[in-house]
C-alpha cells in the first residue's frame, strides 16, 4: 500500500508512518517500490513469519520461567 492509503482513516501521520516503515524495513519486514512519486509498501511475510517463530520461543521460554517460580512459591 501507498503511505496515503496507509493513512487513510486514521490520526496517524503520514510522517510517523513513514518512520515507523523506514524502521521495519531495516529489519527486512516491509520492502517498498517506487512508482512514480510514489512509494508502494510491501509486507515480507517470511521475515513476519521468523519473527512470530522467535516471539512464540521466548514466550515458551517465559512460561517454563513461570512455571518454575510457581512449582518453587508453592513448595
Amino acid at each position: 500500500m501507498s503511505i496515503a492509503r496507509l493513512t487513510e482513516g486514521s490520526n496517524v501521520t503520514r510522517q510517523a508512518i513513514t518512520k515507523h516503515l523506514r524502521l521495519m524495513e531495516g529489519s527486512g519486514l516491509v520492502h517498498s517500490t517506487r512508482y512514480g512519486r510514489e512509494s508502494v509498501w510491501q509486507l515480507n511475510q517470511r521475515r513476519l513469519k521468523d519473527a512470530r517463530r522467535y516471539l512464540d520461543m521466548i514466550s515458551r521460554q517465559w512460561d517454563d520461567a513461570l512455571l518454575r517460580l510457581r512449582q518453587f512459591v508453592e513448595d
